[in-house]
């Protein structure tokens, strides 16, 4: 068992998965501005499409 956002890349390589979906939410309201850097990193990195939900 790696970090979540390793995991998250290594079933999107391993398993036939058509999206990712993912929980992300904010701690106060400035930090309500900004996703978790797993939220992030799987936008930014994943090849299938991200779907980010707010808690």
């Amino acid at each position: 068992i790696g970090s979540p956002f390793r995991e998250i890349l290594r079933v999107e390589d391993e398993e036939d998965v058509s999206a990712i979906v993912i929980g992300s939410h904010g701690k106060s309201n400035i930090k309500e501005m900004f996703l978790g850097s797993v939220s992030e990193n799987a936008i930014r990195y994943c090849k299938k499409p991200v779907l980010v939900v707010k808690r």
